[in-house]
């Protein structure tokens, strides 16, 4: 993917090389693993084995691996489970969600739940905007609000339940709207992979819904 892509796989570190080589190759098989995650393709098989999904949440310990690298596996898993099958989209998403997960909540573009939460505000700004600015606007509203549907799905529903605000459902369908968008826009940078972003907006309900379980099992955001 392109450097302004968010990607998971591309920040794997060697503390994560450890953990899967001492679950998938103990002992001295474990000088064999090297090739294989130097192999993207041989890589990937390796993560969509249950037993590396069970060596993450199975564990009594403190965790080892990088955030890029949990949240991958979980994202996969995940997907799998419900159909969808691409292994760049997970990558993507999981990228995503390591990006905005504890950043700075001064990032109004990358601070959730404390940053641009409104669709309205985004609209605003991209309605303004024009040619490659306008694609990265649109693409950083729809990472913001995959990441507030799937991982603060509370959120959402208590700003509903206190002032009226849309539900999920309204955000959703806005975040489908805009990677659409993202997919369409006739400015977007030549490596932009079109095709995975509309596949995205369609099958973002199930995403979504995914990511409310990763949220729910295996994550703690705080309250």
């Amino acid at each position: 993917m392109a450097t302004w892509i968010s990607s998971a796989r591309d920040r794997f570190t060697p503390a994560d090389f450890t953990f899967l080589s001492q679950h998938l190759a103990p002992g001295d098989t474990r000088s064999h693993m090297w090739t294989l995650w130097e192999d993207p393709e041989a890589l990937r098989e390796m993560l969509d084995l249950k037993d590396v999904l069970r060596g993450l949440i199975d564990s009594t310990g403190p965790l080892c691996v990088s955030p890029s690298f949990y949240f991958y596996v979980l994202v996969r898993h995940a997907f799998l489970e419900v159909g969808i099958e691409d292994p760049g989209m997970a990558d993507f998403v999981a990228g995503v969600l390591t990006e905005r997960v504890g950043t700075d909540p001064s990032d109004v573009l990358k601070g959730v739940p404390n940053g641009m939460t409104h669709a309205a505000d985004f609209v605003s700004i991209i309605e303004n905007a024009h040619g490659r600015l306008r694609f990265h606007l649109q693409l950083a509203a729809g990472n913001q609000f995959l990441v507030l549907t799937g991982l603060f799905p509370g959120f959402i529903a208590h700003r509903c339940q206190r002032s009226g605000a849309p539900g999920i459902e309204f955000y959703e369908s806005f975040a489908r709207r805009v990677y659409r968008d993202v997919a369409d826009n006739l400015n977007a940078p030549r490596e932009t992979p079109r095709r995975m972003f509309g596949e995205l907006s369609e099958c973002l309900p199930e995403a979504r819904r995914s990511l409310n379980r990763v949220a729910e099992e295996y994550v703690f955001l705080g309250d």
